[in-house]
């Protein structure tokens, strides 16, 4: 099964719903790994008191967003680079509202605006708050968006346009958490 959105040809053939969903699953298991303290005496700390850890939210929501990255430049050439967008680094152990914590900003790259892409994005987003509520319930329903994917154009690059104008931020320049080779 392939869409056609505007005469262009979306490569995400082999994703539905179902899935979907374990994909993002294992996008979730492997960011929570990725997340869990490297010393061992820390592992043993329940996960709903490591989610008010903002190192370990701060690591988990790194791996959420390499994951996310991964499978929307692997379902559409069309994406570019994926960046972060915000402000990392609240002090450790410091009580955050984890739910707006674990909220991440990606800046998505792309060659062109897709129907297709804003709507498997908005799927991946979707699915993944279900998964991360399936870790605490407070956070499922306490977010509208755990991505928050903004779509920019190269042209948006070059015209120094929107959300486009951050890229070369001299502040806060965004992380690039993934990039096509030949960019």
């Amino acid at each position: 099964m392939s869409t056609v959105i505007d005469n262009a040809k979306a490569a995400f053939t082999d994703i539905n719903l179902m899935h979907l969903q374990d994909i993002v699953e294992t996008i979730c298991n492997h960011a929570l790994a990725r997340a869990y303290p490297p010393f061992p005496s820390r592992k043993k700390l329940e996960l709903e008191e490591l989610l008010h850890d903002s190192t370990f939210v701060e690591r988990f929501r790194v791996g959420l967003m390499q994951g996310a990255a991964y499978l929307l430049a692997a379902s559409d050439e069309r994406v570019l680079a994926v960046y972060r967008v915000g402000n990392p680094g609240v002090p450790t152990r410091v009580k955050t509202n984890t739910a707006e914590a674990a909220k991440t900003h990606l800046l998505i790259l792309v060659s062109n605006r897709s129907a297709a892409l804003n709507a498997l994005a908005i799927a991946l987003d979707q699915a993944l708050i279900r998964e991360v509520g399936k870790l605490s319930p407070k956070l499922q329903h306490e977010q509208k968006s755990l991505l928050n994917p903004i779509f920019i154009t190269e042209a948006d690059v070059v015209q120094n346009k929107g959300y486009a104008m951050l890229l070369s931020a001299a502040l806060a320049p965004p992380l690039t958490i993934w990039q096509r080779d030949d960019t």
